[in-house]
């Protein structure tokens, strides 16, 4: 049998390729999530770190009690833009209310990672293994408690 091709067989051949990026492309944002977001914008800002899964996921949990992620499908989105890289052109032309949402969720990321865990912690940051402490009596890294 032989295919010859038509403008039909090329706008459907077109039709089936373009069907094809997009369910690969559905399925690489529908993939990311919570934890992805947050390990990617840590990546970006504070470079790597080693941290249990656990501790992760409880800091994690925080972070969402917190501030609280986007949901559905603006969640997959900003997570598969950060881990892409894309993330700051994207959020350069977006709208100011999208723009400040993730500004506030970036610093909220920072500000749990860096108060409430032990990164900061010793003489070189990020080479021994995070441990995630939790909500503590007073999490400010700059307080000074010898006059107590």
């Amino acid at each position: 049998m032989t295919v010859i091709a038509t403008r039909r067989t090329v706008l459907a051949a077109g039709a089936v390729g373009a069907l094809a990026v997009a369910g690969g492309g559905a399925i690489a944002i529908g993939a990311s999530g919570r934890e992805q977001l947050v390990r990617s914008v840590l990546r970006r800002l504070v470079g790597p770190f080693v941290m249990a899964d656990a501790d992760f996921g409880r800091m994690v949990a925080a972070i969402d009690r917190g501030t609280g992620f986007p949901q559905g499908y603006k969640l997959r989105l900003v997570s598969a833009l950060e881990r892409s890289g894309w993330a700051d052109a994207a959020m350069a032309g977006a709208p100011a209310g999208i723009r400040d949402d993730f500004e506030r969720l970036e610093r909220s990321i920072l500000t749990e990672f860096v108060t409430k865990t032990t990164f900061l912690q010793g003489e070189t940051p990020g080479k021994a293994p995070v441990t995630y402490l939790g909500p503590q009596p007073c999490s400010s890294p700059f307080a000074d408690f010898s006059m107590t």
